[in-house]
């Protein structure tokens, strides 16, 4: 059987017979043995993304050699800061042949290929007046290191809140896409020195629900969540006692507990004697007390 030679450039994502394909590079740098008749071969780039998250650039004299990657969640827009990941890509080919057939075939490997960064954002208005919710510049894959794909914030106008989505797109097919949560963090509340006096808007209004049920209808349940997913969360220890506090006051068995073990001194021991006072073994056991009749 007579051999021939093909190649095809592994930049691109198709499946092809071996009769349809054209364009043949001079110079091929490798080859496979494949059969010569019947045979179909996909080419395509496999990518993935390493790390992700706020971007810090490493430069040397003055000129930027990468960046460092740190996770954050969620993003805080700021002047001068950006944010991305880094991928590597490798080119894969698929191929398809009959066990009792055997020819050649060149295929010439890419050191590099363009594509093309998509990013979709919240509105953003220019200077102009223009509003636009996608962005997107051409750069170049290189195989075998890493790459870098950053947004910076550059101008006021781009610092809004909302879900960014990053995309590298080779020719109309997406390679990698990730997601950010960009938005301010909010601002943790001041400390909690008695029960039912928040500043309201300091809290998300799942928690304000809660908030609401347990102070004005005196809801132990709502008293007990409030503390748990709430000011527990904001590591402000003295305002959830008080607030588990209540909910035990209210006859809230698993609030005493919680106070107790968030409480020292006399106060762990005052919260652990109404826990038991409600029949509550753990908190007997706490204190060394039986269960009540």
């Amino acid at each position: 059987m007579n051999s021939m030679k093909f190649t095809r450039s592994l930049s691109i994502i198709c499946l092809l017979s071996l009769s349809a394909c054209s364009n043949i590079p001079d110079d091929p740098v490798s080859t496979v043995d494949i059969a010569e008749s019947s045979i179909e071969h996909s080419v395509g780039i496999n990518a993935s993304i390493d790390a992700k998250g706020l971007a810090t650039p490493r430069t040397m004299n003055g000129m930027i050699l990468g960046y460092d990657i740190t996770p954050s969640f969620p993003i805080a827009p700021k002047l001068g800061s950006g944010f991305g990941f880094t991928y590597t890509a490798s080119v894969a080919v698929n191929m398809i042949k009959n066990d009792n057939a055997s020819a050649k075939i060149l295929v010439d490997v890419p050191r590099k290929v363009p594509v093309t960064i998509i990013v979709k954002h919240p509105e953003i208005t220019s200077t102009d007046g223009t509003v636009t919710t996608e962005s997107s510049w051409n750069d170049t894959l290189y195989f075998g290191r890493p790459n870098y794909v950053i947004w910076n914030f550059e101008t006021e106008s781009e610092l809004v809140s909302g879900k960014w989505t990053v995309s590298v797109v080779e020719k109309g097919t997406e390679l990698v896409s990730q997601s950010f949560l960009v938005m301010n963090a909010p601002t943790k509340p001041a400390k909690i020195t008695q029960v039912c006096t928040l500043d309201e808007s300091k809290y998300p209004p799942h928690l304000i629900s809660e908030y609401q049920q347990c102070c004005m209808n005196d809801n132990a349940s709502a008293c007990y969540q409030f503390a748990w997913k709430g000011v527990e969360r904001f590591k402000d220890t003295v305002g959830a006692i008080l607030y588990y506090g209540r909910a035990c006051e209210l006859g809230d068995i698993s609030g005493c507990r919680r106070a107790g073990q968030m409480s020292e001194g006399d106060s762990e021991a005052k919260w652990f004697n109404k826990g038991c006072d409600l029949r509550d073994f753990d908190s007997c056991f706490e204190i060394g007390r039986s269960l009540p009749n």
